[in-house]
């Protein structure tokens, strides 16, 4: 769905909602100058947000519900995907709020302020947009709040918080939070199943160029089968970077090995169906990682201005998963372990644990039914140390798997 003019204001979930922090009726700014907020309001904010399909603005004065209203306003805070700031008076109200907003949410918050107003030192360097009310500041306005909402719900790593450009690696869910840290130690542990202590569930950590574990690697793919980029941080873009050809002296990647595979197998088609398994070969990775295949699987999907989001039933990835290795194209070298991520959590934003309870179920399921034919080891790639924790809780009470043994 692309966004368009939106018809007007409606119901909207969360996941649609703008919350808006700023002082309300008229104020004075830092010179005595006065500002009718709730016209920047109703002719510039709320004109430019509900301009995208479905959106609503929300400030805690449009709360209407029982509670305690700070409460509600932390929920917004934390949950709502856009959150626009108005600092023109440095009202200490505003700036609490946006500090909030800041620890809880790498993205998008935008920030606007007065041309009169003059910023105090610590967010002189964060980018805000400047309005006068004038005809045409208000119109330029507009433009510039639509935009930075379009351009931060599209790019899914972009950061505007201060907070995460110096811990990109904060994760924050409710009731905890804390800085994850990356595990680069190789460390693999196994969980038989109680029916069949032959097969196992596993868990690796560590740097996935030391990896030798998994005759497939699976990697989380969009509908489109794009791979991440080189430099980025996902499991797609790590598979595709150390598969390339690289420079003997220089390093440099010569080559997209495993990216321009995909590329050709997708031929003239530009979307697959959500679940969709191309398998790859895996250019470098079978000389230095021993991997065999590269399975790439369809585990998120885009849409224009709303960013990527997990696809439904994400469990489903590792059905299609498992029902490909069984195919008859690997009869003559059949598979017996598959190295998956947990589908989903990346750039598709999804939660990890709901998603690795899913994931991890869905891989018992396939081990005692023998859908994945000779394949009897799967392992769920882990790459911090609060993903661990998270991850081994959950298959240390699964009923069907006995007690972890350590292998590395």
């Amino acid at each position: 769905m692309s966004w368009q003019a939106s018809a007007g204001p409606e119901e909207a979930s969360s996941e649609k909602t703008c919350f808006v922090i700023m002082p309300y009726g008229t104020k004075k700014d830092i010179d005595g100058k006065e500002i009718d907020f709730e016209e920047i309001y109703h002719y510039v904010i709320k004109p430019a947000v509900e301009s995208l399909e479905g959106f609503i603005c929300l400030r805690c004065d449009d709360i209407e519900a029982p509670g305690w209203i700070h409460e509600r306003m932390l929920t917004h805070i934390y949950e709502d995907p856009i959150a626009i700031v108005d600092t023109s008076t440095l009202n200490a109200n505003v700036f609490y709020e946006l500090g909030v907003r800041h620890a809880l949410k790498r993205s998008v918050t935008v920030l606007i302020h007065n041309e009169s107003t003059t910023w105090p030192f610590n967010i002189v360097g964060l980018n805000s947009i400047k309005y006068t009310t004038g005809p045409r500041g208000v119109d330029e306005a507009k433009k510039k709040i639509v935009a930075f909402i379009v351009n931060g719900l599209n790019d899914p790593q972009h950061r505007d918080s201060l907070v995460y450009n110096v811990l990109p690696d904060l994760r924050v869910e409710k009731g905890s939070s804390r800085v994850a840290r990356r595990l680069t130690q190789v460390r693999i542990l196994e969980y038989p199943l109680a029916r069949d202590t032959q097969s196992c569930i596993g868990l690796v950590s560590g740097d996935r160029e030391n990896l030798s574990i998994g005759d497939i690697w699976a990697s989380s793919e969009n509908t489109e089968m794009q791979m991440d980029r080189f430099y980025g941080t996902s499991t797609s873009a790590t598979i595709r970077y150390l598969g390339a050809k690289k420079h003997p002296i220089t390093g440099r990647v010569i080559e997209d090995t495993i990216g321009d595979e995909l590329a050709a197998r997708l031929g003239d088609e530009k979307q697959v169906a959500p679940t969709a398994v191309i398998v790859t070969s895996p250019g470098e990775l079978q000389r230095n990682n021993s991997v065999k295949w590269i399975f790439h699987v369809a585990a998120v999907t885009g849409e224009p201005r709303e960013g990527y989001r997990p696809i439904e039933r994400i469990e489903r990835c590792v059905t299609a998963a498992f029902r490909r290795a069984a195919s008859v194209e690997f009869h003559d070298d059949p598979p017996t372990s598959i190295l998956l991520p947990v589908f989903g959590t990346g750039p598709g934003g999804g939660d990890l644990h709901d998603h690795a309870e899913r994931c991890i179920d869905a891989a018992v399921e396939c081990l005692e039914s023998g859908l994945g034919g000779s394949v009897r080891k799967i392992y769920f790639y882990v790459w911090s140390d609060v993903d661990w924790e998270i991850i081994e809780g959950i298959m240390e009470r699964h009923k069907s798997l006995q007690g972890a043994r350590k292998i590395l």
